[in-house]
């Protein structure tokens, strides 16, 4: 595997809601990029970025989502992405068994889902393509602290993504090196259920940033006795960080049960 100090990496943010989306391009040689394909496509991400806002920004009084939240369901016959969200949210309550929500204040609010759903779409839309590209070896994409990522096929380069103490972003947890993959990292007790729980912090790494993104969330509010549970039915990776227990690592639904005082 190349030392990963071999590459250099290349940003570019694009404003997004509340949260910027950025993107990551690995590249061990930028002069052999193919510049104008790399802003062809950032011209198309930025397009698709405000079609998305038009549909579930909640500062705009007549998005879908505002409207929805007025009362007007007309979203879900005339948007095809309005309802696939709203599915997507219905369908990760019921899996979460609620520990998941979508509605805060008694309002549907599906922020949270809709972080990891809009790099899905992207990263699978625009920047897997990208690893067509000569000088690129790996893409990006993270939003807060989703990030979804991807290398070349064939070339051993991997992405490092560090998590740190939620009481001291100053101490390291753990690293990841992934090739392909998603990462989510939660810290915000969200769900309409919340156990009482000494867990500060859940990472889920998974194949999709939906999927990861759904989980640490279900998982800060399920709390450290009761997520295990799903830990095991769902075969979930990551890391729980408990005030009192320390961290437990768990893989593919494994845990080696073992707490780590910080």
């Amino acid at each position: 595997m190349k030392n990963m100090n071999e590459y250099k990496y290349i940003s570019i943010v694009i404003n997004k809601f509340d949260l910027p989306l950025e993107i990551k391009l690995a590249t061990p040689d930028s002069d052999l990029i193919d510049q104008k394909k790399i802003d062809e496509a950032i011209k198309q991400i930025s397009e698709k970025v405000t079609e998305y806002e038009q549909i579930f920004s909640l500062e705009n009084n007549n998005s879908l989502l505002a409207r929805f939240q007025n009362g007007d369901e007309s979203g879900l016959m005339t948007s095809p992405e309005f309802r696939e969200v709203y599915e997507q949210t219905i369908t990760a309550e019921q899996m979460t068994h609620h520990y998941f929500s979508s509605y805060f204040n008694s309002q549907y609010d599906p922020i949270g889902l809709l972080n990891g759903w809009i790099i899905d779409k992207i990263f699978n839309k625009y920047l897997l393509s990208m690893l067509s590209n000569n000088g690129i070896d790996g893409v990006s994409l993270r939003s807060g602290e989703d990030v979804r990522l991807a290398s070349r096929p064939n070339i051993d380069f991997r992405w490092r993504v560090a998590v740190k103490d939620p009481q001291n972003l100053d101490i390291l947890l753990a690293t990841y090196f992934l090739q392909n993959g998603a990462i989510s990292t939660s810290n915000k007790r969200r769900g309409l259920r919340n156990e009482k729980s000494n867990i500060e912090q859940v990472t889920i790494v998974s194949s999709n940033a939906l999927d990861a993104n759904i989980w640490s969330s279900a998982g800060i509010s399920a709390g450290t006795n009761k997520f295990p549970e799903f830990v095991s039915k769902y075969h979930l990776t990551g890391m729980i960080v408990d005030s009192s227990s320390g961290m437990m690592n768990f893989r593919d639904g494994y845990s080696d049960k073992i707490a780590v005082q910080r």
